[in-house]
């Protein structure tokens, strides 16, 4: 007869994978580096589309940085990616990237454009053009503490 004895603990590494859990943990290894590569894209300049020719800051301006308050102010943390408002009240970022509609003090009404600005992947290619190798490495980087947490998890201690 062969007597096998393991050193594993399943419990304490399924904790770890509900779902509260694991959304936390990616954040908190995610987030900010994502928050970081969105305010580079958006000084960068690279955003599409591009500002219509009716725009009084010209065609050639960055879209998404008049004054810089939405991409210096992206920060990344347990909840994930947030921009915060002059109030320093914080709201998710996907309230910047819909499309709105703006009343210019004429009373005109412009139809602003949803701009996608955070960094990820849509069925394996990135959103936005040039940030694939950036956002892979951070995929990368998290997958390898993921399993070193897994693997100090299942320890029977």
């Amino acid at each position: 007869m062969i007597e096998v004895k393991y050193n594993i603990d399943f419990g304490k590494a399924l904790k770890l994978l509900e779902e509260k859990n694991l959304e936390k943990l990616i954040n908190e290894n995610v987030a900010d580096k994502t928050a970081k590569l969105a305010t580079d894209y958006i000084t960068s300049g690279k955003v599409k589309p591009k500002l219509s020719k009716n725009n009084p800051r010209g065609r050639n301006a960055r879209p998404l940085f008049d004054t810089g308050k939405l991409a210096y102010s992206l920060k990344g943390g347990p909840e994930g990616i947030f921009a915060n408002k002059p109030k320093d009240s914080k709201i998710p970022y996907r309230k910047h990237r819909d499309g709105y509609n703006w009343t210019k003090p004429n009373k005109k009404t412009v139809s602003v454009p949803a701009r996608e600005f955070i960094p990820h992947l849509k069925n394996g290619k990135p959103v936005l053009h040039g940030t694939k190798g950036h956002i892979l490495k951070i995929y990368k980087d998290f997958k390898k503490k993921f399993v070193r947490l897994l693997n100090k998890r299942m320890r029977k201690r």
